[in-house]
């Protein structure tokens, strides 16, 4: 019997591929059941002209849209083994300025979606706008991977945890509790944490023990702040344990502040070296 439903939200078949090729592998081991929807997204040309005193303004193109979205649902079908019945392509012309909204609406029916890193090489603005959209609007777990996609078995050996004591980051293991039941390992990763007055002697130990009351097999690994940025000492712990996956709360500062200053999510998802679980 199918098991719940994974999504992808794709604006590119190129950018997006990794992230559908483990979508696949992934409705594959739990059975579930996946839809990739294809945005075709409007644009305004930057085309305004003078036409003596009035200034003239190209609408948004609603049948570029369309038609872009047929495009990649064109682009994509072949990518989907011809076996896999479990598997929907749907197309949407999503409205110029109602990102938000309207992708947000097309992923809260989804319980995860599954979407490629938003920051590469080249600008990726799109995608930027599709995993906000899923996490503040939709409002479920996205599991961003590298752009070659990544492997997470069924029953992953080893998972880590960045844990910051923050609400998003209890959302987030919430959300990934099922995966992290059947880990081999579940590393709870804590940088530099603050003692305070009344806090347990050991740092993350009610995190444990919720995760261990949950069927998790777990570790925890404080860690000094040796290196000036926490993504960096995250990065490099997840590389050296060799953990398949890092589930972390997701913008536990706004939105403005880490696009204008940074912050842990936007330097984890700049340089994402494994798959990411986010979740807020």
């Amino acid at each position: 019997m199918p098991r719940g439903t994974v999504a992808v939200l794709a604006t590119d078949a190129t950018v997006d591929r990794g992230a559908i090729a483990t979508a696949l592998a992934l409705t594959e081991a739990d059975e579930a059941h996946l839809d990739i929807h294809c945005l075709g997204i409007e644009s305004t040309p930057p085309d305004a002209f003078m036409a003596g005193p009035t200034l003239m303004l190209t609408m948004p193109d609603s049948e570029a849209a369309r038609e872009r979205a047929r495009e990649l649902e064109t682009e994509i079908r072949p990518l989907i083994p011809a076996h896999r019945g479990n598997v929907q392509l749907h197309r949407h012309h999503i409205r110029e300025g109602l990102i938000g909204h309207d992708v947000g609406r097309i992923a809260r029916l989804a319980d995860r979606i599954v979407a490629a890193a938003p920051y590469g090489h080249d600008a990726r603005p799109l995608q930027v706008a599709t995993l906000e959209a899923a996490l503040f609007t939709g409002g479920l777990p996205v599991i961003v991977v590298p752009d070659g996609g990544a492997e997470i078995a069924a029953r992953p050996a080893r998972l880590m945890v960045a844990w910051d004591d923050s609400r998003e980051a209890m959302v987030a293991v919430r959300a990934a509790l099922p995966m992290l039941r059947r880990a081999g390992c579940v590393d709870v990763v804590i940088v530099d944490p603050e003692v305070q007055t009344g806090d347990r002697s050991d740092p993350g130990g009610d995190l444990a023990l919720f995760l261990a009351r949950n069927g998790a097999r777990v570790e925890v690994s404080v860690l000094a702040r040796s290196r000036f940025r926490v993504s960096e000492i995250l990065r490099r712990h997840a590389f050296d344990t060799g953990a398949e996956a890092v589930v972390m709360g997701a913008y536990g500062h706004s939105r403005l502040r880490e696009q204008l200053f940074g912050g842990t999510t936007r330097e984890m998802l700049t340089d994402a070296r494994v798959a990411l679980i986010l979740a807020r």
